[in-house]
């Protein structure tokens, strides 16, 4: 990673779905991340369209010229569909053949503790789950944070709310947050998977707060009226500012849509502006 700054610089991207992306939409996004110079980019799943060895392949490819460190998890798009067998046995062996040898889901910064989720469910298509030892883990791991460093925790399925009609909740998120909030004193919670951006405060039993981020799709076509969408952080210990980059079909580049900042105060995190 880059060397120690005052402040860190975050890239997330979620949703790529490479083989169902918009023409130069990719181009467009690399571009953009490429401007904003970051330390670190979080990929949150849903790399591909239908986890075919070709989709990854032009995953990593692009991954490959990102600046900077970078890492990744897999999202429900990233298992099989068609190929039912491979779905039940062997869901996530493409993935971790091309993307998951070449990152990590744990990251140890002088400045960031970060911890990655899979929240991919094999027996079903949309929806997620988190169990219960895997949040546990990553509170236990984010609870070992020097002083001084950020704790973030990302999944590709929301950390918020679960919602109605299996449109993409994921069982144990509330779970998650319980123990990710209060016993990992985790700070930054980010997801993807719903093609939208969402900017919130959670709260766990305690009473403590903290941000969570979802983020739309940069490159799908599947809800191309609505736009493209990534998120950039510039973060310290207690100050979080997000901008939301957003593009629109037939546009050449990326625009900066929407700004929130986040402070913290006596240990929880409050929102400044937006």
């Amino acid at each position: 990673m880059n060397p120690v700054h005052d402040h860190l610089r975050i890239v997330h991207i979620s949703d790529l779905h490479f083989g169902a992306q918009h023409e130069g939409a990719a181009d467009a996004l690399l571009d953009a991340i490429h401007g904003l110079a970051p330390t670190l980019t979080l990929i949150t799943g849903d790399i591909t369209q239908r986890a075919r060895t070709q989709q990854f392949l032009d995953a990593k490819r692009f991954f490959e010229q990102l600046p900077a460190q970078w890492m990744a998890i897999p999202g429900n798009h990233d298992m099989p569909l068609f190929r039912p067998w491979h779905r039940l046995l062997t869901p996530r062996h493409r993935y971790r053949t091309h993307i998951g040898a070449i990152t990590s889901d744990r990251l140890d910064h002088p400045q960031l503790r970060v911890a990655l989720l899979d929240s991919t469910n094999n027996l079903s298509w949309r929806s997620g789950r988190l169990k219960s030892e895997a949040s546990r883990s990553a509170a236990h791991w984010l609870s070992q944070a020097k002083p001084g460093q950020l704790r973030i925790a990302a999944a590709h399925h929301p950390f918020a709310s679960r919602e109605k009609g299996n449109k993409g909740g994921m069982a144990g998120a509330s779970k998650a947050r319980q123990a990710l909030i209060d016993e990992g004193e985790v700070d930054l919670l980010l997801w993807g998977h719903l093609h939208r951006t969402e900017t919130l405060l959670l709260r766990a039993q305690s009473g403590r707060q903290a941000v969570g981020l979802g983020v739309g799709s940069p490159t799908s076509h599947r809800h191309i009226g609505d736009g493209f969408y990534f998120h950039h952080m510039d973060v310290t210990r207690d100050r979080i500012t997000t901008t939301v980059w957003q593009r629109f079909a037939g546009e050449t580049g990326f625009h900066s849509h929407a700004a929130h900042t986040f402070e913290r105060h006596a240990g929880s995190w409050t929102q400044t502006s937006n």
